[in-house]
C-alpha cells in the first residue's frame, strides 16, 4: 500500500499550484532552507475537520462502483443488499460513528482504525507496505561518487530538519490560482488573521492550507515490532543518523550540542571513515529481521535486548535522525536500481525507520519510508527540498577533513538469533525472488498534449490501465488509486475507484473502435475523464466512501456484528485490489515504486510530465492468471 498520499493537485491540475511561503531571501548553509513569510503552525489549529459522508451518498458511490465489476444482475441484487444494510444496521453504525467523532474533535474519525490497520498487520513491511521514491540525479560532477552525494544529501537533510524543528519551514498551501495569491503580499496579509480563523483567511483567497502534523515523525522516529501490534516511537532531540554499510552500523552526529548543523566536509569525513572501516561484509546482520514477519521480529528483538549493550545499541538506531544505507552495488539499470530502492539486501536496510536514505555506489539516491506514520506529503516535500538545496549546495572538496566522532554498533547473537536470523533471510529472499518488475518512459503523449486536448492527464492514464487491463485479462478488475485529503486536520488518504461505468462503456468502445465513429469514441473518453475528475475532487473533499465504509465495518467488528454487507463476497472483492495504482510527478523525482497489494495483483506507480508519461509496473511472477 505504497505512494498513496499526494492526488490532492488533481483537483485543479499541476502540482506547481503549490507554494511554499518562504521569502525572497534565504539564509546561509549552515542555518536554513528557508525563514518563511507565514508561521509553519499558522493554519494547523483553524484547519477543517474530515467530514463523515451521509450514509446514503456512500452507499450509493459504493453501488455504482460495484456496477463497474459485477454484471448487471448481480450489481442489482447487491444494490438490495446494501439498501437493507443503510436502513437498518448501517444507519445504526453511524450514528455511533458521528457520536464517536464528536467526542474526539481533536483528530479525523478515521486516524485510530488506519494507524490500527497498519500497526496490527504481521506481514512483512518490505513489498507490502515501504514504498521508495528515487532522487531525480545530481547533475554535479560530484553526484556519481557515493560519498558526495550521499554528504550532499545528509547536508540539505540536516538543514530541512532544523527549518522544520525550528518552526521556519513554510506552510504547506495549495493555490488555486498561484499566479495572483503565491506571494509574499498574499502571505503577509494571511499571517495577520488570528490562528484561530487562519484556514477561513486562506480560504477567502482561494489557497487552502494542507495539513503538516506526519511531519513531525520524518524524524527520530521509528516502528517498533511487539507481539499482536507495533508502536510508533520518537526521540525527539537526538543529533545523531545511524549508517547501514554491507550489514554493518555505526552511528554520528549531523547536529552540534548547540543545535547548528555539522559541516559537509564533517559528514564527508565520518562517511570515508565508515566506508575503510566496513571492508567486510557482514551477511548475518540483525537488520535483516526487520524484513521478517512482525511477531517474529518482535520476540527477535525481546530476545536481542536481553542483553544491555544490545538494547543500548538498538535504541541509537530507532533514536536516530535517519538511518543512511550505503549500497555496494551499482545497479546500471532502472529496473535493478528500481529492485535495490524497493528492497535490496535484507542485511543491508531498516525497514523500521520512518526514513531511510539510500545511496548507491554511483550516486542514485532514493528514500524508501515505513508507512503506518505517514504518507507520502510529507516525504515529497522532504524530497523537493533537499533536492533544490543539494542544486545550491554542491560539494565541494575540503582543504582538510575534520575529525568526525563515528561509533561503530556491534551486537551480541547467539545461536537462537542466529537462527532466526537465518529465517528471516530466507524468508525475504524466497518473498522478494517472486516479484517482477518493468519499467516505461514513452513521449508520444504527456500533460502538455492532454492539456490542449483539454482532457485530464490522470483520467487518461486510468483509462489506458484499464483498457490495457481489458485487453491482457479479460475483464474490469477491482482499482485503486490513492487521493491526500491532507486538505482536512490529520487527513491520511482516500480511494479513488478509477473502474467506473463510463470508463468500462470507453474501454468496450475502443477494443471494437471500427464500430465507432471518432465523435463517438471522443464523447466516451470525455465522460469517462469528466467522471474520473469528479471522483478525484469527492476524494479530495473527504467525500469518497471507502474511508467511510471502513470505519463503519470496524465499529461492527469491534461491537461483535456480523453484517451480511461487509461479510458478502462483492464486498470483499472489491476491496481486493487487483490494480493499485499511484502518482507521483515532480522534478526532483526520478521515479517512485511499490509492489502489488495482493498476490495475484499489479502495483503502477505513474507520472505525467510536461515532454513524456512513464510507469512502473510490479507483479508476483506466475502471476498471468489475475481472475
Amino acid at each position: 500500500m505504497a505512494l498513496r498520499a499526494w492526488r490532492f493537485a488533481s483537483v485543479a491540475g499541476s502540482a506547481r499550484n503549490f507554494s511554499s511561503t518562504a521569502s525572497a531571501g534565504s539564509s546561509g548553509p549552515g542555518d536554513y532552507l528557508h525563514e518563511s513569510v507565514l508561521p509553519m503552525h499558522h493554519f494547523q489549529r483553524s484547519l477543517p475537520r474530515l467530514p463523515i459522508p451521509k450514509l446514503e451518498d456512500s452507499c450509493g458511490h459504493y453501488i455504482n462502483a460495484q456496477r463497474a465489476v459485477l454484471s448487471h444482475e448481480d450489481a442489482t441484487a447487491h444494490e438490495a443488499l446494501t439498501e437493507v444494510f443503510q436502513k437498518g444496521v448501517g444507519a445504526d453504525l453511524h450514528q455511533e460513528l458521528i457520536a464517536q467523532d464528536k467526542r474526539n474533535k481533536h483528530t479525523s474519525y478515521i486516524t485510530d482504525y488506519w494507524f490500527d490497520m497498519y500497526l496490527s498487520d504481521r506481514v512483512p513491511l518490505p513489498l507490502h507496505y515501504n514504498p521508495f521514491i528515487a532522487f531525480t540525479d545530481d547533475e554535479n560532477a560530484a553526484g556519481t561518487d557515493q560519498l558526495k552525494r550521499a554528504a550532499t544529501l545528509v547536508s540539505s537533510a540536516m538543514r530541512f530538519m532544523r527549518t522544520y524543528q525550528d518552526a521556519k519551514l513554510s506552510p504547506e498551501l495549495f493555490h488555486l490560482n498561484a499566479k495572483k495569491t503565491d506571494n509574499d503580499h498574499i502571505k503577509k496579509r494571511l499571517s495577520y488573521f488570528p490562528e484561530a480563523v487562519s484556514w477561513y483567511g486562506a480560504y477567502l483567497h482561494k489557497v487552502f492550507p494542507l495539513d503538516m502534523s506526519q511531519y513531525g515523525r520524518l524524524f527520530n522516529s521509528t516502528r517498533v515490532p511487539r507481539e499482536h501490534k507495533d508502536e510508533l516511537v520518537s526521540y525527539p532531540g537526538r543529533r545523531h543518523i545511524a549508517v547501514l554499510s554491507k550489514g554493518n552500523f555505526y552511528t554520528f552526529d549531523v547536529l552540534n550540542e548547540d543545535g547548528s548543523a555539522v559541516s559537509m566536509a564533517t559528514i564527508y569525513s565520518a562517511l570515508k571513515e565508515i566506508q575503510q572501516s566496513s571492508q567486510s561484509e557482514n551477511k548475518d546482520s540483525i537488520a535483516s529481521l526487520t524484513s521478517d514477519n512482525r511477531n517474529k521480529w518482535a520476540a527477535a528483538r525481546a530476545k536481542l535486548i536481553e542483553n544491555p549493550s544490545n538494547a543500548e545499541n538498538l535504541e541509537m538506531i530507532d533514536s536516530s535522525v535517519f538511518m543512511l544505507c550505503l549500497e555496494e552495488a551499482d545497479p546500471d539499470s532502472v529496473r535493478d536500481l528500481s529492485y535495490s530502492f524497493l528492497y535490496g539486501e535484507s542485511h543491508n536496510r531498516w525497514f523500521d525507520k520512518s526514513l531511510q536514505l539510500i545511496v548507491c555506489n554511483g550516486g542514485k539516491a532514493a528514500v524508501n519510508f515505513e508507512h503506518a506514520w505517514g504518507d507520502g506529503v510529507a516525504v515529497l516535500r522532504f524530497l523537493n527540498e533537499v533536492y533544490d538545496d543539494v542544486k545550491k549546495h554542491p560539494f565541494e572538496m575540503p582543504m582538510t577533513y575534520p575529525k568526525a566522532a563515528v561509533r561503530s554498533l556491534s551486537f551480541t547473537v547467539d545461536g537462537s538469533l542466529k537462527s532466526s536470523i537465518a529465517s528471516a533471510k530466507q524468508r525475504f529472499n524466497a518473498h522478494t525472488s517472486k516479484l517482477c518488475m518493468d519499467v516505461l518512459q514513452y513521449s508520444g503523449m504527456n500533460r502538455k498534449f492532454l492539456k490542449e486536448k483539454k482532457l485530464s492527464a490522470d483520467a487518461i492514464l486510468q483509462f489506458s490501465l484499464q483498457l490495457a487491463f481489458y485487453r491482457q485479462y479479460g475483464f474490469t478488475p477491482a482499482t485503486y488509486e490513492s487521493c491526500s485529503t491532507a486538505a482536512f486536520k490529520h487527513g491520511r488518504t482516500e480511494t479513488v475507484r478509477p473502474a467506473t461505468v463510463d470508463t468500462a462503456a470507453a474501454v468496450s468502445a475502443f477494443l471494437e473502435k471500427d464500430k465507432h465513429s471518432k465523435a463517438d469514441l471522443r464523447e466516451l473518453i470525455n465522460k469517462a475523464s469528466e467522471t474520473h475528475s469528479q471522483l478525484i475532487k469527492n476524494a479530495a473533499m473527504g467525500k469518497g466512501f471507502d474511508r467511510h465504509l471502513f470505519a463503519l465495518k470496524k465499529i461492527a467488528e469491534a461491537n461483535g456484528k456480523n453484517v451480511d454487507m461487509f461479510t458478502s463476497q462483492e464486498y470483499k472483492d472489491l476491496n481486493h485490489i487487483i490494480l493499485s495504482t499511484s502518482t507521483l510527478s515532480s522534478p526532483a523525482v526520478l521515479l517512485g515504486g511499490f509492489a502489488p497489494v495482493v498476490s495475484n495483483g499489479l502495483g503502477v506507480g505513474y507520472r505525467i510530465d510536461e515532454d513524456s508519461i512513464g510507469s512502473q509496473v510490479t507483479a508476483r511472477l506466475r502471476c498471468e492468471k489475475l481472475s
